[in-house]
């Protein structure tokens, strides 16, 4: 697949199927290719917390803002949940250097998702 078609494919989801669970290892591949990309000053300052197990995902669920275009939806139904997650973390002191750090990698993750 060319770099431009995984671009196009990229989208933000806000429903998925809850029967297709996922493995820790779809996990670490994705945070593998964050993990490569640039970091401000190489100050590396990123950590990722990663879960595939169910009662951790609805802890995550319940702090997630789905769309901001959508205030008050709380996200999608049971059934229609995410399966996995990668949560993105750093220190709260480092936050003049992490937020570019902070798209890259997560524009990474996506493109790696969806490719």
């Amino acid at each position: 697949m060319k770099f431009e078609e995984i671009v196009e494919k990229n989208r933000s989801y806000r429903r998925f199927d809850q029967n297709h669970r996922l493995d820790g290892s779809a996990l670490l591949d994705l945070v593998g290719l964050a993990r490569k990309t640039a970091s401000a000053a190489n100050k590396q300052l990123l950590r990722y917390v990663l879960s595939c197990a169910p009662e951790v995902n609805s802890r995550i669920f319940e702090t997630i803002g789905w769309a901001g275009s959508l205030p008050d939806w709380p996200g999608p139904d049971e059934g229609e949940r995410p399966t996995g997650y990668i949560v993105i973390v750093s220190d709260r002191d480092a936050w003049d250097w992490v937020r570019g750090d902070l798209g890259i990698a997560a524009q990474t993750i996506l493109l790696g998702a969806a490719a």
